[in-house]
Order: structure tokens, then C-alpha cells, then sequence
């Protein structure tokens, strides 16, 4: 299966971005925070990640095409860091539609981002996985990431 990324365009990155950030903030809840630390997690990123109605620099959203067809959006930035002094990216989102999972295109982004990391320079990837989601997690180790951390809690009874 071959694909290919293409730089999602302002106007598209204008009517996506408002919904990334609402399933965001969902994903964060649904992981066990509280809504608060999840407005305060999403007001954090959107900060740090976007000016304006766009991109702070160095952040890069994609569309996944198969076969000239969109099937999701990966959004990748430069980082600080890196292993052996090159550059080290990180991975903000990965969607593969609805209509679309189950095909293989989620391991097709990865790898296409991969691609496209290492075309730039990169020599590290990293991301961060919700512990509920068992099938991103399986994906992400048959890739070749490991852990570099786990975040646990354990809600008390009052």
C-alpha cells in the first residue's frame, strides 16, 4: 500500500482545527482527567502550538492520501532535543477516519511520517499515547517506540 502527505491548506486547517480541539479535549476525559485539567491541558497546547488562525512555526499538519483519496491527518512538530545532536520531531495527532480504520492506514501514516521526519533531518520521533487506547499503543510497538514513561493514577473513594 503506497500514500503520500500533503500539507493541509490554510482555509482546510481553519475549518479543522476547531474539531481537533474538541476530540482532544475529549480524548484527555476520557482518559481519566478531570474537565478542568483538560480545558487547562488544551488552552496549554493551543498556546504553545498555534498563532493565530494557524501553525506556530515549525508545526506541520498533513493530510493522508491513498490513492489521491484523503483517509486521515497527522500533525508533526519540530522539537527541542534529539538523539545524536539531529533534529527530534513529535507527533500531535494521528486520525485516520472513521469510515477508513481497520485498512492498514494508521501504520501507513506513521511510516509515512517517518519518511517524512527523516527527509527533514530528523533522527527521533516521539508521542505521546492515552493509556486507554489500547489499539494506538499496539500500533506505536509493532512500529518500534517504546516507553519512556507511564503517568498513573488511582481514583479514591470519597
Amino acid at each position: 500500500m503506497s500514500g503520500e502527505l500533503r500539507e493541509m491548506s490554510a482555509e482546510r486547517l481553519g475549518e479543522w482545527l476547531p474539531g481537533m480541539w474538541v476530540g482532544y479535549r475529549a480524548s484527555i476525559v476520557a482518559a481519566g482527567y478531570s474537565e478542568e485539567a483538560a480545558d487547562a491541558n488544551v488552552a496549554r497546547n493551543r498556546a504553545a502550538l498555534t498563532s493565530g488562525e494557524g501553525l506556530a512555526e515549525g508545526n506541520h499538519v498533513f493530510d493522508v492520501l491513498v490513492e489521491g483519496r484523503p483517509v486521515g491527518v497527522v500533525w508533526i512538530a519540530r522539537s527541542s532535543g534529539g538523539a545524536g545532536g539531529g533534529a527530534e520531531y513529535y507527533v500531535y495527532d494521528v486520525e485516520v477516519d472513521e469510515a477508513e480504520r481497520g485498512r492498514g492506514y494508521g501504520r501507513l501514516a506513521m511510516e509515512l511520517v517517518e519518511a517524512w521526519v527523516r527527509a527533514a533531518g530528523g533522527s527521533r520521533i516521539g508521542l505521546n499515547v492515552w493509556g486507554n487506547n489500547a489499539v494506538a499503543r499496539s500500533l506505536y510497538t509493532s512500529l518500534g517506540y517504546r516507553e519512556l514513561a507511564v503517568s498513573m493514577a488511582k481514583d479514591l473513594d470519597a
